[in-house]
């Protein structure tokens, strides 16, 4: 070693150097992978520098051999180190969906359960409720009511029928039992009345036997009834099966050539139905469906009988006479009459206020002007043909607006809003002598409806106060 020449042993250090720093540096590698993941860092590079390690070819390969190393042994640190944490993350997985699988199966079982409950519960239910409408358990009523079968009704339609009137609760348990026993195209069409606490044999049984059947049918209609009412009723007893016919009849002149006093009625435009007034209220017998002209001509007969042929007492006459005899001493229209004795009707408390409100009528149009009063003003008049607001089909009831009102309209309305009995058409034709032109209904100190009467304005307000109107 001695005889070595100063190159080199110069050359022989820097290498003992270079190997002492490799094994140094490979000690102390450490690796940043996020911020530097394919460079070496090296704490001491200024001493590096001062070593004066020159650019030689030789210098250059030892730098290289480094960082080749390095990036050998980082990469291999690199896979270990992602393969480990994709296992790792591969188990957490794993583990995450066996709880998330696990706690959707519990919900899932715990909702598969309810939902049977549910269904078990609705469908125990509805057996049940179908047995009791079998066998009538909670239909304890004897109450007859009308059920119509129509030649084309078929079991749907006949059970429907049947609950709508309270003889069966369920209407498609009824049909299921008809088409389970067979037994639907046994009901004979026809007009029954059927007793509402019968099993469903019982109800059968009944609407097979055509003895059951009625062939008439007797209908009592009182004073005030409307021509729409009247409809209403003979459709739901099954005297007409076609109610839309019935109301063109009565809107028509059809009858004006067999009843004089329906040809004398001056046409209106605002007249709704021709036949309002002279339907004349009492009680009929009819034929199950019959014609509805045919029904029209009962009514109208007996309003013959009533003006024609009925004599009455009247006040200011010493004798009885018919109702149109009073109208002709009077100067009235046999309409005009039937006009006002309808008001009448739909004003009065009872017969012996009929001829004070009466009296109020005629004087409001006779001398109502000197008094400057130019209307009617009559409540009963403000919804027609409808007999209260409630009545008024609700897509039209609040832009309602009746021809027939008379707080806007002077004189009497266009047609009579209802029928009158006897006692209104005689109030009407022989009203008391009043100077009444104001009247109202309250409740007395005894709780009993009574009438107020006034000559003035002043006293109808008073008046409306002590009835508590206003």
């Amino acid at each position: 070693m001695s005889d070595m020449n100063p190159k080199n042993r110069l050359q022989s250090e820097e290498n003992e150097q270079i190997k002492l720093y490799r094994r140094k540096r490979a000690a102390e590698f450490k690796l940043n992978i996020d911020d530097e993941p394919d460079v070496l860092k090296f704490e001491n590079e200024d001493a590096v520098s001062s070593e004066n390690i020159t650019s030689s070819s030789d210098n250059e390969d030892s730098s290289n051999e480094i960082t080749s190393f390095s990036n050998e042994s980082t990469r291999a640190q690199i896979e270990r180190e992602s393969k480990k944490t994709l296992r790792a993350e591969k188990r957490e997985a794993r583990k995450v969906n066996r709880i998330k699988s696990g706690r959707n199966k519990k919900i899932f079982r715990i909702s598969w359960l309810l939902l049977i409950l549910i269904l078990s519960a609705v469908v125990a239910e509805f057996f049940v409720s179908g047995f009791n409408d079998v066998f009538a358990v909670n239909r304890t009523s004897e109450e007859m009511v009308t059920i119509i079968v129509a030649k084309e009704d078929d079991a749907d339609d006949i059970a429907k029928k049947l609950e709508s009137k309270g003889v069966v609760d369920s209407a498609l348990f009824f049909s299921m039992f008809l088409d389970l026993t067979g037994k639907g195209d046994e009901i004979e069409p026809g007009v029954y009345e059927v007793a509402t606490n019968k099993d469903y044999l019982g109800v059968v049984n009944y609407l097979r036997n055509i003895d059951n059947r009625k062939t008439t049918i007797t209908l009592q209609f009182t004073e005030g009834v409307t021509v729409l009412e009247v409809a209403d009723k003979l459709y739901s007893a099954g005297v007409t099966s076609d109610k839309e016919k019935f109301l063109n009849l009565c809107k028509s002149n059809d009858f004006d050539e067999e009843y004089d006093f329906l040809a004398e009625i001056e046409a209106d435009e605002d007249r709704i139905y021709k036949l309002e007034g002279y339907l004349f209220p009492d009680t009929y017998e009819f034929y199950v469906d019959e014609d509805p002209a045919l029904t029209i001509s009962r009514f109208l007969d007996n309003f013959d009988v009533k003006i024609n042929e009925t004599k009455v007492d009247a006040a200011g006459y010493t004798e009885t006479m018919t109702i149109r005899d009073l109208a002709l001493r009077s100067g009235l229209s046999i309409d005009e009459l039937v006009n006002r004795a309808s008001i009448v009707q739909g004003e009065a408390a009872n017969i012996e206020d009929m001829f004070n409100v009466s009296s109020v009528i005629k004087n409001r149009l006779e001398r109502g002007a000197e008094r400057d009063i130019h209307t009617l003003g009559m409540d009963s008049t403000q919804f027609y043909p409808y007999s209260s607001f409630e009545e008024i089909p609700e897509d039209i009831r609040e832009d309602f607006d009746s021809a027939y009102e008379t707080y806007n309209s002077e004189g009497l309305p266009p047609g009579a809003i209802c029928s009158p009995g006897l006692d209104a058409l005689t109030a009407a034709v022989a009203p008391n002598n009043t100077n009444y032109f104001y009247f109202c209904h309250g409740d007395g100190a005894d709780g009993a409806q009574t009438s107020y009467y006034a000559e003035t304005f002043a006293e109808h307000q008073a008046n409306l106060v002590e009835a508590g109107l206003a």
